[in-house]
């Protein structure tokens, strides 16, 4: 058997609550019945008042945060270790939303750089905020508003 995804991104959500707030979770929701990316795997990992660790995987969930209509490709991606040491970074009383996001988008992509026998030199991710500043600035220099 040869799979054949393209790029994943982990991506760890924290929140100063015990919960996953239900707007988020609909968010969720909305991007994974999309074409662009496939959600592959999530999980919520839990910090509490005392720095007692919990996770639960997609399965463990019920209806707490209301994700597990969804079906995960490849649940299970993110492993103990990996979870664990998301929640040793973070304060206690946190939840976190962690997320196997698959960029559905790149297989076509994936597969013919593959088949071109070619080299992927660079691949950076540049985050939200950061490309949202950038913008903002280039319209104050342009003069343009925003």
């Amino acid at each position: 058997m040869s799979s054949l995804f393209g790029p994943v991104e982990l991506v760890a959500l924290a929140f100063d609550a015990p919960r996953i707030p239900p707007a988020v979770a609909r968010a969720v929701l909305d991007v994974a019945g999309g074409d662009a990316v496939t959600l592959l795997d999530l999980a919520v990992v839990r910090r509490g008042e005392d720095g007692e660790i919990a996770i639960l995987e997609a399965h463990d969930l019920g209806d707490e945060v209301d994700l597990v209509a969804i079906e995960l490709p490849a649940s299970g991606l993110t492993g103990d270790e990996d979870l664990r040491e998301i929640a040793l970074a973070v304060n206690p009383g946190t939840s976190v939303l962690v997320l196997a996001i698959e960029h559905t988008w790149s297989r076509q992509l994936v597969s013919a750089v593959a088949d071109a026998d070619a080299d992927v030199i660079l691949h950076e991710r540049v985050p939200a905020a950061t490309v949202n500043e950038i913008a903002d600035l280039a319209e104050v220099a342009a003069g343009t508003p925003g």
